[in-house]
């Protein structure tokens, strides 16, 4: 089976946020001719990525480029994005993390529906995912303790089917986002 591979280097700055959302929306339209809201999806998840390693990582200081590895394939869309940085402090640990931590499940962001996930793989390893909330009661409570920030993982893992990040080497990080097709 053929994949198509796809690489983007783009500068670590904001002002080219609406550049890497036109790209994936037209890579989108390749996926998905004939449902715009899908390409949609896509186009917002890769902003929000892109804007978070621009706005949080140490990339353009260190490197000055954001690297998008797309692969296409028949069943799914595999996009990994490197940035460096410390990586997300969890227990005020940054990876990699202790062996305790491993194989806990920890509340990363409460959202206004829900509440993102993430889970400690490995010492180097991360995934995250998105548990809606269902009661009135829920959404209430998960109101009082919303901060401005940590939207953007919330849209990634809701969009994406698998959203992991994991510690390569020398403070490098790989973002790696699956979408399967139906």
């Amino acid at each position: 089976m053929m994949q198509d591979i796809i690489r983007l280097h783009v500068p670590s700055q904001i002002i080219y946020t609406s550049l890497v959302e036109d790209f994936m929306r037209s890579l989108g339209a390749h996926i998905y001719p004939e449902d715009e809201s899908k390409r949609d999806s896509l186009s917002t998840v890769m902003n929000e990525v892109f804007t978070n390693i621009v706005k949080h990582s140490d990339t353009a200081k260190l490197d000055g480029m954001v690297r998008f590895q797309l692969e296409i394939g028949s069943k799914d869309l595999v996009v990994s994005i490197f940035d460096h940085g410390p990586g997300i402090k969890v227990n005020n640990e940054y990876p990699p993390y202790s062996k305790s931590i491993v194989g806990k499940k920890i509340r990363f962001r409460q959202v206004i529906d829900g509440v993102v996930y993430m889970s400690i793989l490995t010492p180097r390893n991360v995934s995250f995912a998105f548990e809606k909330t269902t009661s009135e009661s829920g959404l209430s409570e998960n109101i009082k303790h919303l901060k401005g920030h940590g939207m953007g993982i919330s849209i990634m893992t809701k969009i994406m089917d698998s959203v992991t990040y994991s510690l390569k080497e020398n403070g490098q990080f790989d973002w790696l986002m699956i979408k399967k097709f139906d």
